[in-house]
């Protein structure tokens, strides 16, 4: 009776973090097999974790997405991505847009920011998505800030870019 109680409240976390959360892993994998796995890789951490320790109900979900967040990146450690130095100061631009319209269209950017290169992806996730600083993002990756900012700025020009040739259309 205890197990099948535990079995539940287990597919129900996994079901509710699955419509939560994949989408986070699909931002930082390039394919939907490679975030489907770092998906479950995360939610094995966490039911494991979850057996060792007790965990609140009103922080589970935050723990949830911060765990699929560094499982996302472990992968994408594990895929071998170089990250070449960039020793420029960026330019960092909305092209006009202000800063509303620009979460507005974060969501409708989902499908763009796919087509970005795998680092630059990644970067730019944890830093527009997250809310991770550079100085967070350099450590993280053992690249220097400028590094970081090179790519949040490319990511940026190039997102952009995109959705406007995708509205052009």
């Amino acid at each position: 009776m205890i197990f099948r109680r535990r079995q539940r409240n287990t597919e129900q976390t996994y079901r509710e973090a699955y419509r939560s959360f994949f989408k986070i892993c699909m931002r930082y994998c390039n394919t939907r097999p490679l975030a489907e796995e770092a998906f479950n890789d995360g939610m094995l951490k966490y039911f494991e974790y979850e057996k060792k320790n007790k965990i609140d109900a009103n922080t589970k979900f935050a723990f949830i997405k911060k765990i699929l967040i560094n499982t996302c990146i472990d992968s994408v450690r594990k895929n071998k991505l170089q990250f070449a130095e960039f020793k420029a100061e960026p330019k960092i631009t909305y092209n006009g847009l202000s800063e509303m319209e620009y979460k507005e269209m974060k969501d409708e950017l989902f499908e763009v920011i796919q087509n970005l290169a795998p680092q630059t992806k990644v970067i730019f996730n944890l830093f527009v998505f997250e809310g991770w600083s550079h100085s967070e993002i350099a450590k993280k990756f053992e690249i220097s800030e400028n590094t970081s900012y090179w790519h949040v700025s490319q990511g940026k020009k190039k997102a952009l870019e995109l959705f406007q040739n995708s509205v052009e259309r």
